[in-house]
């Protein structure tokens, strides 16, 4: 995982769980956290996937990241609908669909604005040298 990955992927995991918290009234953090956990594993699982990996300059979406883009959105609200079911016995549709919004416009304006895939290493994340 490299730097400019690891920090698109906090992004996008705050930026969901501050538009969870926003949707509802009393905040339920038991859905914060499940919202922060189905981002993360999504956008994990996107970046498993080495064909989808940015290769854009700064200011410019390929199809690629728009394909990235609409994978994560799926991901996120699949994941996100299971855990709401799972915790409220029912699906809000209105927190889903805000939730699959902001995580794929944070992906792609995080993408459009970064500089080209990197492969600078997060320094957590790195081997010790021998």
């Amino acid at each position: 995982m490299t730097t400019q990955q690891f920090f698109k992927g906090l992004f996008m995991a705050l930026v969901t769980v501050i538009v969870a918290a926003f949707s509802q009234q009393p905040i339920d953090y038991l859905l914060l956290a499940v919202t922060a956990v189905s981002t993360i594993l999504t956008y994990s699982g996107k970046n498993l996937i080495a064909v989808l990996h940015s290769d854009s300059p700064v200011g410019a979406i390929s199809w690629i990241n728009l394909a990235s883009g609409l994978l994560i959105a799926l991901g996120t609200g699949i994941l996100q609908s299971v855990g709401m079911y799972l915790i409220d016995g029912v699906i809000l549709w209105s927190i889903a669909w805000k939730v699959v919004l902001s995580s794929a416009f944070t992906y792609l304006g995080a993408t459009f604005f970064a500089p080209e895939h990197n492969v600078t290493r997060v320094r957590g994340f790195v081997s010790p040298r021998k």
